[in-house]
């Protein structure tokens, strides 16, 4: 009997070996940055052939693609429920904060990879990831919940935030949660939760009336 097969034509088997070298790959750039990650060292900890690993990902560039995607893909699990769960603006930045905290908390590795792929990726085209990944077909979950400018004008037209320049106030809370991961890369023990809990409590009062 045939292995189930996925949409792209995958048996069960190579789903799981896939996701195997997929998660290899995020500890190995987590823990050594992506510029020392090699195809050699990923198949290494996978404990399997480098030609295995690349018969899925024939290239670097693909590799982080797919780690790309797969990180981004857990996050909007994690944190689209907690903000679409929130009626208002308020309500949907603080859990937009705090569920990125949860995000970081829980799927470290996930995030110092994504951190060290976004500051020291470039493709085979001289791209950065964001160039890279603003090519790419959108993710099949809907990430529009994550959207923080669209909650900032929401709060704006409801009357919840003071008028300020959106750009900015995005940024900064962007960098601030950004934060959390170096912090984190230098402190294992770094207590992220209670971090993002003093984050929501400076941008109640930065866009409060």
């Amino acid at each position: 009997m045939r292995s189930k097969i996925d949409p792209n034509g995958r048996t069960f088997t190579e789903q799981a070996r896939r996701g195997q070298i997929t998660a290899c790959a995020i500890e190995l750039v987590a823990e050594i940055g992506y510029p020392k990650t090699s195809i050699g060292k990923i198949a290494e900890l996978a404990g399997v052939a480098k030609s295995v690993v690349l018969y899925y990902f024939s290239t670097k560039d693909e590799l982080v693609n797919t780690l790309a995607q797969e990180i981004f893909s857990a996050a909007v699990r994690v944190m689209v429920p907690a903000i679409e769960a929130e009626e208002t603006a308020v309500g949907k930045l603080r859990a937009y904060i705090r569920s990125n905290g949860e995000f970081i908390h829980t799927h470290r590795n996930h995030a110092l990879a994504m951190l060290d792929m976004w500051t020291s990726y470039r493709s085979t085209a001289g791209q950065r990831l964001d160039q890279v990944m603003a090519a790419r077909e959108p993710l099949q979950e809907d990430s529009s919940a994550l959207d923080l400018a669209a909650i900032f004008e929401l709060g704006q037209r409801t009357g919840e935030y003071r008028a300020f320049a959106v750009q900015p106030m995005t940024i900064a809370v962007r960098q601030g949660i950004d934060g959390a991961v170096i912090q984190s890369s230098r402190d294992p023990g770094f207590d992220v939760p209670r971090y993002c809990e003093e984050l929501v409590t400076i941008f109640d009062l930065a866009t409060r009336r």
